[in-house]
């Protein structure tokens, strides 16, 4: 992060703590990858409940690798939150 970007975010600041409207939040990064995690999360419930329902012999292959996808996703985002000092705990 630039000094640049730094003053950036600081010069927008007052004009959201001020503002009336209550749409307009800060999203931090690890409110970002915690929404990540938790959408990653079921992503692979989705593909896991695909994968149990498919009856069609052609579209196994693809419920399998959709399921190891999604699960892949969800383990490197929970890892990553992990090196971030994340608590993933929270997030499940």
């Amino acid at each position: 992060m630039t000094k640049d970007d730094i003053l950036n975010i600081f010069s927008k600041l007052p004009s959201r703590l001020l503002s009336d409207n209550d749409d307009e939040t800060i999203e931090t990064p690890k409110i970002r990858l915690s929404d990540e995690i938790r959408k990653a999360h079921e992503e692979w419930n989705q593909a896991q409940k695909y994968f149990q329902c498919v009856l069609d012999p052609e579209l196994v292959d693809y419920a399998i690798f959709t399921e190891e996808a999604a699960r892949r996703k969800y383990i490197y985002l929970l890892n990553k939150a992990k090196n971030e000092g994340i608590n993933t705990e929270e997030l499940k």
